[in-house]
């Protein structure tokens, strides 16, 4: 399955594919406008066509990553499988890999925060600029400082892993998390 099939599948609209010219995604000054729509529209698009739900509804097993072929069949996911979309879609729309991570983090519930959670969110890291996280459970796109109640814990894409959102090259190749390598390999035999 080529990227831009599965961002279609994904998204579940080709507009997508459109209006982006690449260079908006060159810049390496001010964080361009048509960078952050893109984003933020891809963001809504899936938030909009697919229910979260966990993956032992979805899947019948407490754990799968899902493709964005295998998301688009079952109408829902859970935060892993909705970030992943978001992730494909937006490598499809020209996002260079370097600017995408999934981010494993803690995501602290209720009013005092005390209640913590496993969660997966997508983090878009323009350069000179702080991440703008992408959370199934959020309706806007939202930088990381106004995100107190996520602490990311690693991050990683295609190229390989990092602590927390740091930037600079991987501490990790990216087939060290097997669930990632797994999703990788499925993706790449669809194709």
């Amino acid at each position: 399955m080529c990227l831009v099939r599965a961002a279609a599948i994904a998204a579940g609209a080709a507009v997508l594919f459109v209006a982006w010219p690449g260079s908006a995604w060159a810049a390496d000054g001010p964080l361009p406008l048509q960078a952050v729509q893109a984003v933020q529209a891809v963001h809504v698009a899936i938030q909009q066509r697919f229910a979260l739900a966990d993956d032992l509804a979805t899947w019948g097993r407490t754990d799968h990553w899902a493709t964005p072929d295998e998301l688009a069949a079952a109408g829902q996911g859970d935060c892993e499988d909705l970030a992943i979309a978001k992730y494909f879609a937006l490598r499809a729309a020209g996002v260079p890999d370097d600017r995408l991570r999934l981010a494993y983090a803690h995501l602290r519930i209720g009013d005092s925060h005390e209640v913590v959670r496993a969660h997966m969110v997508l983090a878009y890291l323009p350069p000179g600029a702080e991440a703008l996280i992408l959370d199934s459970l959020v309706v806007d796109v939202r930088p990381v400082s106004r995100r107190p109640d996520l602490d990311v814990l690693l991050s990683f894409n295609a190229e390989g892993i990092w602590p927390g959102l740091a930037r600079g090259l991987p501490v990790r190749e990216p087939g060290r998390l097997v669930s990632w390598q797994r999703l990788l390999d499925r993706v790449a035999a669809a194709e």
